[in-house]
């Protein structure tokens, strides 16, 4: 039987423009401070439908048929992603058990390979300067995932006592996590280049998954307690898929 996923990520739609049909990402989230719908662009590949609890998800995927143009527009005027090492010149640090680790990157004839202190919260990546550098990057930082994210995901199912049945780190294109009916579960390893907090928020919500396998009041519930400020790093994440969802791949 095929397990069906839970997402931390998003679906797609086929709606109209002035240019044609046009393939879009989008996230639903339904709150109960949502009193009328509404849409929003939290990246450049990623259109956020707010809907009020009650309403049928069939209404909200008509409301984005109805605005495909809108969408196409505003999907347009959103900026460039930059380069992978673009981004870690400007924000030189990757996120490892729960904090930030200063990173460096050094050219050395060779193979790539990545270094860790984590005593003073460093980390070097030694790079072949006539090899391109980002697959390089992107190799390096996917072995740290690899490494540090089931351990943390781990850390805190010990502690809040759920059983995670297998733990795989990919390069999703539009989704943070997912959760499957079996208690797998799967993480983007772009998760190390965003803020501690928020990556502790989307294993938690993986993690929630493992108890209510919906997007229930019961659910978000239980998340917030796990974490208080679930609804405040929600919103961040939105705004950091915008940044970082896209980082190194070949077309950003």
């Amino acid at each position: 039987m095929k397990s069906k996923a839970k997402e931390n990520g998003f679906n797609f739609i086929c709606v109209q423009s002035a240019s044609g049909p046009l393939i879009i990402p989008y996230r639903l989230e339904r709150s109960p401070r949502v009193k009328r719908m509404h849409m929003q662009i939290a990246s450049s590949q990623f259109v956020l439908l707010k809907m009020p609890l009650r309403h049928a998800e069939s209404r909200g995927l008509s409301f984005l048929q109805e605005n495909g143009e809108w969408i196409r527009k505003a999907l347009a005027a959103q900026p460039r992603v930059p380069r992978l090492r673009e981004h870690l010149h400007r924000h030189p640090r990757v996120a490892l058990a729960g904090r930030w680790h200063r990173l460096e990157i050094r050219f050395q004839r060779g193979p790539a390979q990545c270094l860790v202190w984590e005593r003073s919260r460093k980390v070097v990546m030694e790079i072949d300067p006539h090899n391109p550098s980002d697959p390089q990057i992107v190799a390096l930082l996917r072995d740290l995932a690899r490494e540090y994210l089931p351990a943390r995901l781990r850390e805190h199912a010990r502690r809040i006592r759920v059983k995670v049945h297998g733990v795989t780190v990919r390069d999703q294109k539009c989704r943070w996590g997912s959760c499957s009916e079996t208690g797998g579960i799967s993480l983007n390893w772009r998760l190390i280049l965003i803020a501690p907090r928020l990556q502790d928020h989307v294993l938690l919500h993986e993690l929630a998954h493992l108890r209510h396998f919906n997007h229930s009041l019961g659910f978000h519930a239980f998340l917030k307690s796990l974490d208080p400020r679930a609804d405040e790093h929600a919103r961040l994440l939105d705004t950091e898929a915008s940044r970082i969802i896209n980082l190194g791949r070949a077309e950003a």
